[in-house]
């Protein structure tokens, strides 16, 4: 309609110019009402929606209709070349919260060798194996590791005195085959009669839980020696002297694995340590006390209340208690202070050492003034100039003296 209107125009002013074409023109427009207007208008914006819907979809011409499963067959390779295009304008899946949380399962591979050089068979697991994690936090959280009585000895000689000892083997991790070559024999005899675990890992993840610098490739997971099995194997071996050493506020596990190796090697009858000292079956204090863990009874964790528990009722009654003291102005009106050579002992003698850093406790001096008079501070004199000695190596002198006046007297 518009262009048979437009056409009259065109035609009357070009059959009646001038005036007569303008009035011609006027009553053409007054023939356009105003329903013509708003069919043009709703015309004009239909053809703009589907321009818009044409830029939007470069694939326009695809009709997006339900098929049912026999058109989509007869449809042939159309079809497949329609889906293909379909799929390219799908956004692309995306893994939901759950599943982005969710952690990958890696498959850990490990396969059982039987050593036949050796005698013994071993499981060899691969890199970052969860089962080496599981085994080393037991035994490396303490809870965990006093809970299950277990201890962890890093290094092939501290493995065999341990054997030697008579202790109860659980698990061998290695990461090289020569490393077990000194104690083979006997772990292949443990591995028929108690069922001994043995792990070969990659080098890389025994680092990870080693505590040394240069982790000697091998480690054991025993069972802590109770004290019943510890005082049968000493008595057997030699007479232990009437000495029991307490340790309070020792923090360093070094120096106190070596105070345990000096009470083994004298030997003295037991070692006391006081809540507030580190652990005593920690790694590194395992190897300083260098097998003296395995030769001594070891009451850990005492309360002070507790230690007269722990002293031979026999020899109660005439109990010397010596506190191994550097600073003598701390034990001024408390007690007389003697040379560690000018020593007297009674039927047992208790030796009393602190840290360095801490010294010995309030607790310490109210217990050896239990006993009276029988309590005495040792000092041992030093150059001018010079702090103090290392703990362990002012009790190794303490003691080395106390066994002479015992000696003496049992002779």
């Amino acid at each position: 309609m518009l262009l048979n209107i437009c056409k009259n125009i065109r035609i009357s002013l070009f059959k009646f110019p001038n005036n007569i074409a303008c009035r011609e023109l006027s009553n053409m427009k007054k023939i356009l009402t105003q329903e013509c207007i708003t069919k043009i208008e709703s015309e004009k914006e239909i053809e703009e929606s589907l321009l818009i819907e044409k830029n939007l979809f470069e694939q326009s011409f695809l009709q997006h209709k339900p098929l049912i499963a026999a058109e989509r067959l007869k449809s042939g390779t159309s079809m497949l070349n329609q889906n293909s295009i379909r799929e390219q304008m799908l956004p692309p899946k995306t893994l939901s919260e759950m599943e982005k949380r969710r952690p990958l399962k890696k498959e850990c591979k490990s396969q059982i060798i039987n050593d036949k050089e050796f005698g013994f068979e071993f499981t060899k697991l691969s890199l970052t194996d969860p089962r080496l994690n599981i085994m080393m936090t037991t035994v490396r959280s303490k809870r965990r590791r006093d809970k299950n009585r277990l201890i962890v000895i890093e290094g092939r000689r501290l493995i065999l005195d341990a054997l030697e000892c008579g202790l109860h083997l659980k698990t061998v991790i290695f990461s090289q085959r020569e490393q077990l070559a000194a104690i083979k024999e006997k772990i292949a005899v443990l591995q028929k009669v108690k069922q001994t675990e043995i792990y070969k890992v990659p080098h890389h993840d025994l680092k990870l839980w080693s505590t040394l610098n240069t982790p000697p490739g091998v480690l054991a997971i025993f069972e802590r020696p109770c004290l019943q099995y510890v005082r049968k194997t000493l008595s057997k071996v030699s007479v232990a002297l009437p000495i029991t050493v307490v340790c309070d506020n020792i923090r360093d596990p070094n120096n106190l694995g070596s105070i345990i190796r000096t009470c083994a090697a004298l030997p003295c009858l037991q070692v006391v340590i006081t809540k507030g000292c580190c652990d005593p079956w920690e790694s590194k204090s395992l190897r300083g006390g260098c097998g003296g863990h395995f030769r001594i009874p070891i009451h850990d964790d005492v309360n002070w209340n507790e230690v007269p528990l722990v002293i031979p009722t026999e020899a109660a009654d005439n109990c010397w208690v010596f506190i191994a003291e550097n600073n003598i102005s701390k034990s001024e009106g408390l007690t007389s202070v003697l040379d560690y050579t000018n020593l007297e002992t009674g039927s047992h003698s208790v030796v009393i050492v602190g840290g360095e850093s801490h010294g010995v406790s309030k607790e310490a001096y109210q217990f050896m003034q239990t006993v009276g008079n029988r309590g005495k501070c040792l000092h041992i004199p030093v150059a001018e100039g010079a702090d103090s000695l290392n703990v362990a190596s002012a009790l190794t002198l303490i003691l080395y003296e106390l066994r002479k006046h015992v000696s003496h007297m049992q002779n």
